[in-house]
């Protein structure tokens, strides 16, 4: 799938930092419900589905229900993600080797109607993609609210168990337990604006004719 554009509609944000206040934040997931009465359920669902069906994010997204009756409708998909490789910390003057790393994960759009509005939920819900093999453990430590130090260091643990094996000096294996933490601060920050951005342009799509 292709990745989210999300440099080009990072100006929205600003548009929407007040809105995001009043969103429900929970460890992997972003929510918001918009009052919108004037809009019936299934005008919202078919937006939706205009905006999930253009060629841009079809490539992204898959519809994988819509249920009219219940005014529900699931979309999954994925977002790539690059962040700081935290092999430059360990050797800091090697040449060739890569400022940042590529990761994938899943994510989850669930869209729910009722008579006064319609709430937007995303959530991420897995890795698929990771340069040390330990998605899970990764997974785990990706926190919309603040990183869980137990899963930390579960991670760490993980990760010097195999640094050791491949013979990375002890210090070394220190640097990168001390600097793991910002790995997973600049990955959930990454994917929460992903979230909010997402969300905030299907809101738009569906509003839009109604201004």
């Amino acid at each position: 799938m292709k990745e989210f554009k999300i440099s080009a509609i990072v100006f929205l944000l600003f548009s929407f930092l007040g809105q995001a206040q009043n969103s429900q934040i929970e460890e992997k997931s972003i929510s918001k419900y918009y009052q919108s009465e004037s809009i019936k359920s299934a005008l919202v669902l078919s937006r939706a589905e205009q905006w999930f069906s253009n060629e841009e994010n079809s490539e992204q997204f898959e519809i994988i229900s819509l249920d009219q009756k219940k005014g529900e409708m699931l979309v999954e998909g994925s977002t790539k993600v690059l962040y700081k490789n935290m092999g430059k910390e360990l050797y800091p003057k090697r040449s060739g080797m890569a400022e940042v790393l590529e990761a994938s994960f899943g994510n989850k759009i669930k869209i729910q109607t009722d008579n006064g509005g319609y709430s937007i939920t995303y959530e991420v819900i897995d890795m698929k993609q990771e340069m040390y093999k330990m998605e899970d453990l990764f997974f785990n430590c990706v926190n919309f609210k603040s990183i869980d130090e137990e899963n930390l260091k579960q991670y760490n643990k993980a990760m010097n168990k195999l640094l050791k094996a491949n013979l990375v000096f002890k210090k070394r294996r220190d640097i990168f337990a001390d600097n793991s933490k910002s790995q997973f601060e600049e990955v959930s920050t990454y994917l929460l604006n992903t979230g909010e951005v997402t969300m905030y342009s299907i809101h738009e799509a569906i509003v839009s004719e109604e201004e």
